[in-house]
């Protein structure tokens, strides 16, 4: 992505800043200046929360940030308190707006896009797809997952408050932040081979068919069970029984065409089916009805018998307790019993019944016996439960039966015929009729194969997702292996420490980057040296920050020699020197911007360079480039500060 900074607005109660961006600016100044506010208010307009200066807090309004991204003029423009950004650009001789999220959108800004929050709509710019990495590796839910522009930023943008604490985060306690960091960097050095991606690719699709066959045969399981198509043997049964159905009232219509001899006209046969489906009709309804009655009983017997055994032992553990007790004063009004004769209750003065507080029945029994009765109530309801089901299917066939009888009754009646001729054709409709049962039968049979096909085709993709999950393993094995880009990173590294003339590190030494963490290490010393040189122990805060940007910029050498554009062409450094004195330790200040100005005049010509610092260190003498610089100084008119009209009076 090549971005390159214009110009920062800034929106203040009295005037409006404007600060040019060239390719390699300088600012520098004493502190309260606002200098590093200028890093935070770029940080800003592209979308992070900043914790801003008192200065700000009082002054500001809003920022804009003129920018191009891949040679598109660009403006970003954001209120103080918004977490919303108004982004200006220009397509051919048409300048289009939109108001977009700073980082989380629930809905498409730009339609059919899929930019729904600032991150996507820099990417939609640049002409380029999201970058996806795959998260939770090796769990079931393993998907894909985007990662935003922020992610590749936090290279980008050498801030002064992490450059001694977390900074890249790869060193974060969080592992799901120090995760992010470790996707982009390996989304960056290109460490997944092609491989790799088709692999998870394809057991993605896997994956995803499985799920779905899973999922279409527990719908048509369910489908057949509501049918009761799920006992398949009586389903068969059922057909046979029509095809001897079919033959009989064939065998009926032959034999009703042969014989001429009077026979009863089939309008009294239809009426005599009608009315027997009626009354089976009836019937069904009502054992229906009486089975939903049993049903509620038996519910109703098993709660009862739950409160009953509840009740039971609360008594039992009532009487157990207060059985046993001796009292001497009323459990009322706490006055003295009065002395009893033998034989009386001394509370109540009664005849004394219960001498022994343990309970007549044991409560193991009593649970048992619960339980017992409660597994044959269960099982009692669900045989109620399939009685039901089965009754329930028998009505629907009646019901339709039924009408098809009614309809046939009603056109005989308008058609009379002759007795003998009207029995063959009413055999012959019967016929028709279980003629047309048979083939929805015989096509409802099929269902239960399908639904035995998608049961096999799940299993076979199961077999199928573990084998290319094995080969995945293995190639990212492979993957792990290819380690040019990684090693070109750690070489690049220490080229830099080494230029910069970092206490203690010297051109034969080695950096280890362990590629699960991306976490760099330099032993220090030859063979196998026990003291090690990483992010955590560089030193004071100012070493971290060398450290680090050394870092950043070895990164940045190997992203321009690789020749893409995965991190944005953009370096903003911070104050990398912070307390290096210039004074204590000029050959390391010397050294270090000696370094950056002939990095980006020369192999980082195409990156642009923001540096915020305390001093000026000029370009030395034999490197060609040009810089603009800016002094930032407190009650300096030729070299006024971020908020010129302002000497820390807020009032």
């Amino acid at each position: 992505m090549r971005i390159k900074f214009k110009e920062l607005h800034l929106s203040l109660h009295r005037t409006v800043e404007r600060i040019g961006l060239p390719r390699v600016v300088y600012f520098f100044g004493p502190i309260g200046s606002g200098k590093s506010s200028i890093g935070r208010l770029i940080d800003f307009c592209l979308g992070s929360n900043s914790a801003w200066t008192p200065a700000l807090q009082a002054e500001m309004l809003s920022a804009a940030l003129g920018m191009s991204i891949n040679d598109v003029p660009v403006i970003l423009h954001r209120d103080k308190d918004s977490s919303q950004i108004t982004v200006s650009w220009q397509d051919a001789n048409e300048i289009l707006q939109v108001l977009v999220p700073a980082k989380v959108g629930d809905r498409e800004v730009l339609p059919d896009t899929g930019v729904a929050v600032l991150s996507d709509l820099l990417f939609y710019l640049a002409g380029e797809e999201p970058p996806y990495v795959r998260r939770r590796k090796g769990t079931p839910n393993e998907r894909l997952e985007r990662l935003s522009f922020r992610d590749l930023f936090r290279f980008c943008y050498l801030d002064q408050d992490g450059m001694d604490s977390v900074f890249f985060r790869l060193d974060s306690d969080n592992y799901a932040i120090r995760a992010k960091s470790v996707d982009a960097l390996r989304y960056v050095l290109g460490y997944r081979t092609e491989q790799v991606a088709e692999l998870e690719s394809c057991l993605q699709d896997v994956r995803t068919q499985r799920l779905g066959l899973q999922a279409s045969a527990q719908a048509l399981a369910k489908a057949l069970m509501d049918a009761g198509l799920d006992d398949i043997n009586a389903y068969d049964t059922k057909i046979e029984l029509t095809k001897a159905e079919i033959d009989q009232a064939r065998k009926a219509a032959k034999i009703a065409r042969e014989q001429r001899s009077p026979v009863p006209h089939a309008a009294e046969e239809l009426r005599d089916r009608a009315r027997h489906l009626a009354q089976e009709q009836i019937a069904l309804e009502q054992a229906s009805a009486e089975i939903d009655q049993r049903i509620d009983e038996l519910k109703r017997y098993s709660n009862e018998l739950q409160m009953l055994s509840v009740r039971f032992q609360r008594t039992a553990s009532a009487r157990m307790i207060l059985g046993g007790v001796d009292f001497s004063s009323c459990p009322r009004c706490t006055q003295k019993l009065p002395v009893r004769e033998t034989g009386l209750c001394v509370v109540c003065g009664q005849p004394e019944h219960v001498t022994d507080a343990v309970g007549t029945l044991d409560e193991a029994v009593v649970d048992k016996d619960l339980r017992a009765r409660q597994a044959e109530l269960k099982e009692t309801l669900a045989r109620m439960h399939a009685q039901k089901r089965a009754v329930q299917i028998r009505v629907d066939e009646v019901v339709a039966e039924r009408s098809a009888a009614d309809h046939a009754l009603g056109v005989r009646l308008r058609e009379y015929d002759s007795a003998f001729l009207s029995q063959a054709l009413q055999h012959e409709r019967t016929v028709a009729t279980l003629e047309q049962r048979l083939d929805a039968m015989l096509k409802y049979r099929k269902l239960p194969d399908v639904l035995q096909e998608q049961q096999t085709q799940a299993e076979a993709l199961k077999i199928d997702e573990a084998d290319l999950r094995i080969k995945l393993d293995a190639a990212k094995k492979s993957a792990f292996n290819d380690r040019k880009n990684v090693e070109l990173l750690g070489e690049l590294f220490l080229d830099c420490l080494v230029r910069v003339k970092f206490p203690d590190v010297r051109a034969d030494y080695r950096v280890e980057i362990d590629p699960a963490t991306f976490y760099p290490s330099i032993p220090l010393g030859v063979g196998e040296a026990l003291v090690v040189l990483s992010f955590d122990n560089a030193g004071s805060g100012g070493m971290k920050a060398l450290f680090k940007t050394c870092f950043a910029l070895a990164l940045h050498r190997v992203c321009s020699r690789a020749g893409d554009a995965k991190l944005p062409s953009i370096l903003i450094i911070d104050t990398p020197t912070k307390n290096v004195s210039s004074i204590e330790n000029p050959e390391v200040i010397d050294a270090f911007f000696r370094l950056v100005y002939e990095l980006a005049a020369g192999e980082l010509v195409g990156t642009q360079f923001i540096i915020i610092d305390n001093e000026f260190n000029a370009v030395p003498d034999g490197i060609n480039l040009q810089i603009s610089c800016r002094h930032l100084v407190n009650g300096d008119p030729n070299n006024p500060p971020l908020i010129p009209y302002l000497a820390g009076d807020f009032s």
